[in-house]
């Protein structure tokens, strides 16, 4: 009742005995850069851009080729 048709339901395993329930509403993106050259600020370790550009897909991108 608490998800939508649409909303992810994620079990992750435990090492306590204890159960817990996290409901995140909107959306969640895990934390991280997949390269250390997205950084633009080495001090903060941020990444800030001017404008950029998202690209949102429910596929997967195996080339470049396939988005241009």
């Amino acid at each position: 009742e608490r998800v939508a048709n649409d909303g992810v339901i994620t079990l992750e395993e435990s090492k306590g005995f204890t159960t817990e329930l996290d409901v995140v509403e909107g959306m969640q993106f895990d934390r991280g850069y997949a390269s250390p050259y997205m950084i633009t600020d080495s001090d903060k370790m941020e990444a800030v851009l001017d404008n950029p550009y998202i690209l949102i897909t429910d596929k997967k991108i195996s080339n470049i080729q396939e988005i241009l």
